[in-house]
């Protein structure tokens, strides 16, 4: 009897060692698994930000690639495109003036000639208002001008022109254009770039 309470003892004792041994064993699986997620994540985050600064420095090389093989035609192309929808946004500004917002924007074109035609005597020709609005418009603006004559612009004349006033002395040795055509230019000239970036945004630059 006492043999076989020593072999169940021992028996106890080494199931009792064997689930020790297991817990351990687990123990040290589960942080080895930890720290191999942790490691992996952490490869993995590190190759996909190596991946991803890749990826954009090759489309960069790419895209000035592709911009230093452009034909001249495309670019030339593309810089009429933005020219005339640039120009085209201004005239639809300007269509939509109302007559007293003309007269102001046409006069103050004209205070811009003033010292040119201050004392001289001078003919007025206008398009896309009335002859009382362009004389008084003209007289406003450049005090001591001699008003002698004020005439409608013929309608090619003024389609070339556009709304406005073209002054002009009556020996003929001055003229001046107060148009809304002539504004249009005078904005692409100064301003091109800042219209451009108004109406596609930064991106028309690249």
């Amino acid at each position: 009897m006492e043999i076989l309470r020593t072999s169940d003892a021992m028996e106890s004792q080494i199931l009792e060692d064997t689930r020790n041994k297991a817990r351990r064993l687990l123990e040290a699986a589960d942080k080895e698994c930890s720290a191999l997620k942790v490691e992996w994540q952490r490869t993995l985050h590190e190759e996909t930000d190596r991946l991803d600064a890749a990826r954009d420095a090759r489309l960069a090389a790419l895209r000035q690639e592709l911009a230093s093989s452009l034909p001249l035609e495309y670019l030339r192309t593309r810089l009429v495109f933005i020219q005339e929808a640039v120009s085209g946004a201004l005239r639809d500004l300007f269509e939509g003036l109302s007559s007293l917002e003309l007269d102001r924007i046409v006069g103050q074109m004209i205070r811009r000639a003033g010292d040119s035609f201050k004392g001289t005597r001078v003919a007025v020709f206008f398009a896309g208002m009335n002859a009382d609005a362009a004389r008084r418009i003209v007289q406003e603006s450049i005090p001591g001008a001699v008003v002698e004559d004020v005439r409608q612009l013929p309608e090619e004349a003024a389609a070339s022109a556009g709304k406005g006033i073209i002054l002009e002395t009556v020996d003929g040795s001055r003229r001046y254009r107060g148009t809304l055509n002539e504004l249009t230019g005078l904005l692409l000239e100064e301003y091109r770039e800042e219209l451009m970036i108004a109406l596609f945004g930064k991106d028309v630059q690249r």
